[in-house]
Order: structure tokens, then C-alpha cells, then sequence
């Protein structure tokens, strides 16, 4: 079996553009101004007659590095496409104001308890952190009027009163907003400041998953040790029952990273 590596040079380059420019979005604009003419220049080179000079492996070698800059441009364009969206200019100016705003919310993992305190109504009060994507938001300023976003964020809110939120549910809490360093896969932390109101309840394609995920975390639970309390976290993402002992002994030998 032969292997054949003659992209993985673009692929390596098109890796590496991703991890620098997501680290560092004002730089995808620059970084295509100048790969783009630095691939289409030595493109051309790679594609100029045999007879005007060069050996196939200079060609080829003009051609591979062509390849490079070209997968590396389309990366910084990529990125340089979806920033905006991924923290618009509403959630940015919220954020830069340490305003209070009306978050409205989807809940994309399960909630789980956290020490973590966003300047909630109630000190002292049960809160939880879950991850969700920011889909309205009402700041002061607009009267009123909630701009539609697509923001993925991680949310510090108060315990529910009642059965904790299942993944798919909407709510709407009053929180103020805290933009996170490039590169992190949330763009926005919320931090709620009262207890969050259930707008929808979880779809049904995502109700019966829900269901799923309960019957798994109970049955889970009877498991003797810290099996039962990792399992739930390691097959279906839920960290519910992972005591402060536990997590800090996970978090010493590295088997998981601190928030």
C-alpha cells in the first residue's frame, strides 16, 4: 500500500490557518490579502511552458506550495465569513456596556450544578451551568425590540424551581453578557440574574432523545463507586452526578479539563 501525501501540505497549512486565525479573527482579512496573490503567483509560475526554465520538481514544488497557501486562504475566509455572525454587534456592544439584557435561549447540554456566581437575585441561591445557543436578545436602547442572533454561549443561571431544563428547551432570563477570548468554542458567557422563565418545551424529536438520556443517568445511578457517577458524563455528556470530590480528583490526575 502506497500512501499518497500529495495534499498533505495543504492539509497541514489549512490546520494550522484555523488554529491561528480563529485565535485571532481581525487577522483572516490581512492573511487573504496576502495568500491569495502569493498562491496565484506561484500557480502560475508552477503552470509557465517547460522551456522557460525550471526542473519538474521545482514545478512540483511551486505547484504543492500553491496548494498550501490556497487551503490556508479559504480557512481565513471562512473564518473571516462567519465572525460577524458569530458574535454580532448587538451582543458585542451588550457586552462592552455590562448591560442588562432579555435573553431568550436554546439549552444544548444538560445543566449541572456550579459554585460559579453571575450576580443572581438570590446569593447563595442553587445555580447551574449549561451550554445553549443565544437566539433573541432585547437590550436597552432598542425599546423593547429583541434582535434575532445565533450566538453560542455558556450560561450561568439559577436552578429551576422544578424538573432541571432538558436540552432543547427555550427560556428567557434577564442576564448580562461577558464576551470570551477568540478561539473559544462559546463566543458569550451569560450570567442570569433572576430565575429564568420556560418559553417551549423540547421539540418531540428531541423529547423522546431527552427521555432516552433519564432512563440511562437512573439506571446509571444503581452502579456501585464512581463508575455510576462518570458513566452518564462519558456516554451521553451529563456530569450531573459528579461530586465536588470527584471532579476535583478528575481535574488533578487530568483526565478532564477545569472550566
Amino acid at each position: 500500500m502506497i500512501l499518497d501525501l500529495r495534499l498533505a501540505g495543504a492539509a497541514v497549512s489549512a490546520w494550522a490557518a484555523a488554529w491561528l486565525v480563529s485565535g485571532a479573527p481581525d487577522w483572516s482579512t490581512v492573511s487573504q490579502l496576502v495568500l491569495w496573490p502569493a498562491g496565484a503567483a506561484l500557480a502560475t509560475l508552477a503552470l509557465l511552458p517547460r522551456r522557460s526554465g525550471g526542473s519538474s520538481l521545482t514545478r512540483i514544488a511551486l505547484a504543492q506550495v500553491a496548494l498550501c497557501c490556497a487551503g490556508a486562504a479559504l480557512v481565513a475566509a471562512a473564518v473571516a465569513v462567519a465572525a460577524p455572525a458569530r458574535l454580532p454587534d448587538v451582543v458585542r456592544d451588550a457586552a462592552a456596556r455590562h448591560a442588562v439584557v432579555t435573553a431568550t435561549l436554546t439549552v444544548l447540554s444538560s445543566p449541572v450544578e456550579t459554585a460559579s456566581f453571575g450576580g443572581g437575585s438570590q446569593v447563595g441561591s442553587s445555580r447551574v451551568r449549561f451550554r445553549g445557543s443565544l437566539t433573541e436578545l432585547a437590550a436597552p436602547g432598542q425599546g423593547g425590540r429583541s434582535v434575532a442572533v445565533a450566538v453560542p454561549v455558556v450560561v450561568f443561571a439559577e436552578a429551576p424551581a422544578g424538573p432541571a431544563f432538558r436540552i432543547g428547551t427555550v427560556i428567557r432570563l434577564p442576564a448580562r453578557v461577558r464576551q470570551t477570548e477568540p478561539g473559544d468554542s462559546a463566543a458569550a458567557l451569560v450570567f442570569g440574574r433572576d430565575p429564568p422563565e420556560t418559553v417551549a418545551d423540547p421539540p418531540w424529536w428531541l423529547a423522546w432523545a431527552n427521555d432516552l438520556r433519564t432512563r440511562f443517568a437512573d439506571a446509571s445511578a444503581r452502579l456501585p463507586g464512581d463508575g455510576g457517577d462518570l458513566l452518564p458524563g462519558l456516554a451521553i455528556g451529563d456530569t450531573g452526578a459528579v461530586g465536588p470530590a470527584l471532579d476535583g480528583a478528575m481535574k488533578t490526575s487530568s483526565l478532564i479539563r477545569p472550566h
